[in-house]
């Protein structure tokens, strides 16, 4: 059967568009369909396909992420991505969600063509917000979700399952999977957990007091979170700055492990041990 495959492409990296002409020319050659979504082929000057993104995922039997952790975060967010296997080439230089670089294009698709590759199934969150708030709403996260405010000290309850766990005084709380725990969480002093885990993290963002510490609760465990702040709102974003939104006062945030997973390839010689130690030069000593 010929593979259809779709792409997620950054467009903003100066190389994108001779690597999807690169990619494309490879996949035709293998006997398989690219499909790239009218929005980015318009972007890199190509004729407009007539495919929106949302008809892709659809049509795809698997899709290739061009860019770095920020592209495949944004694909993650697309309805029904979940349900096909995703490849994610790294355009740039630090990255960890992605599994190989320019410098393995070719052998990377020769093997995912030829399905010579492992399913990395990666941890969801899902998040709501209460009917107390005047803007409800539901929401996924592949990284994190991060509550702040930008300019002054915030006050937050934490509950796990139901009970009182701790009332955060700080700058913001991040509520992480092990996906995003290289990412912002780790960058406030939240410890790096292995993707294959299931786990919630809680890390807080320059807390008032020695006694608050980051904390990883078990992958079931049901967290919510209070806002008690005497500001009128805080801001609320779920992987980055894909999803902003405003919270109002006594708004209530509940966070679970979400049903769905993504699917990443991961090719055979894929160590993510070895890309820690490579990114963030773990255990290296100053010469």
């Amino acid at each position: 059967m010929t593979k259809k495959v779709g792409f997620f492409v950054n467009t903003s990296k100066e190389k994108a568009a001779q690597v999807v002409i690169e990619v494309s020319l490879f996949l035709k050659k293998a006997g398989a369909i690219p499909i790239i979504p009218s929005e980015q082929a318009k972007v890199l000057g190509f004729t407009d396909t007539g495919i929106s993104t949302d008809q892709m995922v659809e049509e795809s039997d698997l899709v290739i992420v061009l860019g770095g952790d920020g592209t495949l975060l944004s694909a993650a967010h697309t309805p029904n991505i979940e349900k096909i296997p995703i490849l994610a080439i790294n355009l740039g230089h630090l990255g960890f969600l992605t599994d190989a670089s320019l410098d393995e294009l070719n052998p990377t698709l020769r093997a995912t063509l030829n399905e010579d590759y492992r399913i990395e199934h990666r941890m969801m969150l899902e998040v709501f917000v209460n009917s107390k708030s005047p803007y409800p709403f539901h929401a996924y996260a592949l990284n994190d979700v991060v509550i702040r405010h930008y300019t002054r000290l915030i006050e937050l309850n934490a509950f796990i399952d139901g009970e009182l766990f701790i009332p955060y005084n700080a700058d913001g709380l991040i509520i992480a999977t092990p996906s995003g725990s290289t990412g912002y969480s780790l960058s406030c002093g939240g410890t790096i957990v292995a993707p294959q885990l299931e786990a919630i993290l809680l890390t807080p963002i320059a807390p008032h007091s020695l006694t608050i510490r980051p904390f990883i609760a078990h992958g079931d465990a049901e967290i919510k979170v209070e806002m008690h702040s005497t500001y009128e709102s805080l801001d609320l974003f779920i992987d980055g700055q894909r999803e902003t939104h405003t919270l109002q006062r006594e708004t209530d945030i509940e966070i679970r492990k979400a049903e769905r997973t993504i699917q990443l390839i991961r090719s055979r010689n894929h160590s993510y041990y070895r890309t820690l130690r490579e990114k963030l030069m773990l255990g290296e000593r100053r010469k």
